[in-house]
């Protein structure tokens, strides 16, 4: 099926109905989020009243943790739920059989599980970190509410899990009924924009005009970067997922090399020797930024351009700003092939005609900030434990599980505060609004027409609240823990005693759960920067020394992400002239680090060949950098004499060449304008006895 014919909807005439408000207060779609959300918890409500589960309130929380506006996010994010809760509900089962006797030992070995689950649930990203989130706070809420009575885990287990999957088929049930829009489809919407927009960036290069500066380079390579997460929903969407994902993969990783080939034709035009021939025979070649239809010829045809430049000028031949020039625009013309054709596969349902020679996407891993995260959860939940345990009172142990429900889902997230300030917040705002439907409206009606209607204007507004970024976290307390703050059960409890008993214990949860997130080790930008900073430092000291990572997509896709991570940083800064220079300097020396190892993979690719092996051996050593000023003695010296070996070399292996002298080129001119912070930060290694010999 084509993208560009809409599935047809059961639910169209709503659009017809649906309210004209400002665009800045109600997203786009959000009436029909809303309702399908308001949907999907009237049929789990109904469905586990039915079925008489112990706690039909679960279906409905369920439904609204569920709620997301893409069908992909909606099966992806079910899923997890499902594994997450199945592992946390075995781990309750396994801590109460062998600890049931005593609480302080049970509760302990319910914080280390909670503390593991936060770590494995920062370093993950998407759902699979709200999977690990959720296997460990169900061990909080099964495990918990049966630390007096532990025989009744079991039924406990079996009826959670069940309202669980009640929850889950309602909303998919829902979902496919009246056609929620689709992951795959903002997939490729999002793949043409990113395209036309790394596609602008690379004509511009090419024409010697000005392209974005490094900082918005690195926006843009996040958004490309950040689309993995639409991958990951579209899977769930898709019969030939394999076959159109790894096409979507391939456009992805060829875009972040168009990005970095763009920045380094900008810079050779800007600041390199380059003459009027080479210069319009690239900008021929290139055209207008459509990708050629044949790439090898199109690589071939610059090959013999660098012939023709040694022909005409015996004397020197192609100069090395000139040699990098020319493999920065072959590669380009080769990456912006890989992109389209991909994105073809992808809308299309084929194999690529050309693909991307690697997919690998990784993402920068802070574990310091994944350990501190597990920290905060366990010292936030251990201080409530004590609590719970000095007051002796069997009802303050439902605080507990509230407290572990948060702490756990506010790790996943750097907004932590945010996140404390939303259970401030927000469980009072549920608090009020459950009173006011508990006490004067549904004492009216005791039906569950009546309880449909009357939760209308509550389930409008927590989505209307998760939509908009500002009060996710008000709306996620509020909307989420909303059913469980009613008390919904098979026979309402409208005692005032009752419900304060309950909601007072929430609101000490609350607390709890400001204090830990706000004033407890709360995360800084600063120190996050700082890490990623130290990262980039000891992957560029061992690229240095010759055993740095490989280049690939993994390489190229991690440095942009940290680039992102320190603008995300950044952000929660103040506006100084000290922080962007702080970026730019990061981000040079992390694409040393690239550019080194580019030159060191084409170079052993270039020692395969017999013709320059001896000296495609000799750059590689020169590549290895303990003192600046010999190294870049070293580096010119092989580079040019690799480049005036290379072009008698047939086609194909001149390309292979040429791509480790345009390598040696770029380190060369990054560590030019890196000499004095190499020095500077102590990053230069330390020659071992046998280098200094050597």
């Amino acid at each position: 099926m084509s993208l560009n014919t809409p599935a047809a909807s059961p639910i169209s005439f709503w659009k017809g109905l649906r309210p004209a408000l400002p665009a800045t207060i109600f997203p786009p779609g959000w009436f029909l989020f809303c309702l399908r959300t308001w949907l999907s918890a009237v049929l789990a409500l109904s469905t586990a009243f039915w079925l008489q589960l112990s706690s039909p309130g679960s279906a409905a929380v369920t439904v609204m943790i569920l709620a997301q506006p893409l069908r992909g996010q909606v099966l992806s994010k079910a899923v997890y739920r499902l594994m997450g809760t199945m592992v946390g509900a075995f781990v309750a089962l396994f801590l109460t059989a062998c600890f049931n006797q005593d609480r302080a030992v049970f509760l302990g070995g319910v914080g280390l599980w909670l503390t593991l689950c936060t770590i494995v649930g920062t370093l993950e990203k998407d759902f699979r970190a709200y999977a690990a989130m959720l296997s460990g706070y169900t061990v909080a809420i099964v495990g918990i509410s049966c630390i007096d009575n532990p025989g009744a885990v079991f039924d406990v287990t079996v009826n959670r899990v069940s309202a669980i999957v009640v929850g889950i088929a309602a909303t998919a049930a829902i979902n496919d009924i009246f056609g929620s829009p689709t992951a795959w489809e903002k997939l490729a919407t999002n793949l043409h924009r990113v395209a036309n927009m790394v596609k602008h960036i690379s004509r511009d290069a090419i024409a010697g005009h000005g392209i974005p500066d490094d900082m918005a380079c690195a926006g843009l390579a996040g958004e490309i970067i950040a689309l993995t997460s639409q991958v990951s929903f579209a899977k769930t969407e898709l019969p030939d997922a394999h076959v159109r994902l790894a096409g979507a993969r391939s456009a992805m990783v060829a875009l972040l090399e168009m990005l970095s080939c763009s920045r380094a034709i900008a810079t050779v035009l800007r600041t390199g020797e380059i003459s009027g021939p080479v210069l319009n025979h690239i900008r021929s070649a290139f055209g207008d930024g459509t990708p050629v239809v044949s790439p090898r010829q199109a690589v071939w045809d610059l090959e013999d351009l660098a012939r023709e430049a040694h022909a005409e000028e015996l004397d020197r031949g192609p100069t090395l700003d000139e040699a990098w020039l020319i493999e920065r625009s072959m590669a380009l013309l080769s990456d912006a092939r890989w992109a389209a054709d991909g994105i073809d596969a992808f809308e299309n349902g084929k194999r690529a005609r050309t693909q991307a020679p690697e997919l690998k996407i990784e993402q920068h891993q802070d574990v310091i900030a994944a350990l501190l995260a597990g920290l905060r959860t366990l010292t936030g939940f251990s201080v409530a434990a004590g609590l719970c345990i000095i007051s002796d009172i069997p009802s303050t142990y439902t605080a507990l599980s509230q407290v572990a429900v948060i702490l756990t889902l506010a790790a996943s997230t750097y907004n932590a505060r945010g996140f404390g300030m939303g259970a401030l917040i927000g469980t009072p705002l549920a608090i009020i609004v459950a009173a006011v439907l508990n006490f004067r409206i549904l004492p009216h009606g005791a039906d569950m027409p009546f309880l449909a209607l009357a939760i209308i204007p509550v389930i409008f507004g927590g989505c209307l609240l998760l939509m908009n970024p500002k009060t996710a976290t008000i709306g996620f307390n509020a909307g989420v823990f909303f059913f469980v703050i009613l008390g919904v059960a098979n026979e309402q409890n409208y005692e005032p005693s009752a419900f304060i008993d309950r909601n007072v214990l929430y609101l000490f949860a609350a607390i709890v759960i400001f204090i830990s997130l706000v004033l407890l080790l709360p995360p800084s930008a600063n120190r996050r920067r700082f890490r990623v900073a130290i990262t980039i430092g000891h992957d560029l000291r061992l690229q240095l020394e010759g055993h740095g990572e490989q280049a690939g997509s993994a390489l190229i896709s991690r440095h942009y992400d940290r680039l992102c991570k320190i603008l995300d940083w950044n952000s929660y800064l103040p506006d100084t002239k000290s922080k962007v220079r702080v970026f730019n300097r990061l981000s040079s020396l992390d694409e040393l680090n690239v550019e080194l190892a580019r030159a060191r993979r084409h170079l052993q690719r270039a020692a395969t060949i017999p013709a320059i092996r001896a000296d495609a051996e000799a750059a590689f050593r020169s590549t290895v950098i303990y003192n600046i000023n010999s190294a870049l003695y070293r580096m010119r010296k092989q580079a040019r004499v690799l480049l005036d070996h290379a072009i008698t070399l047939p086609h194909g292996e001149m390309a292979t060449a040429l791509a480790a002298v345009s390598g040696m080129v770029g380190a060369i001119r990054l560590l030019e304008h890196n000499r004095s912070a190499l020095q500077l930060y102590d990053i230069l290694p330390v020659p071992d006895q046998q280098w200094k010999a050597f």
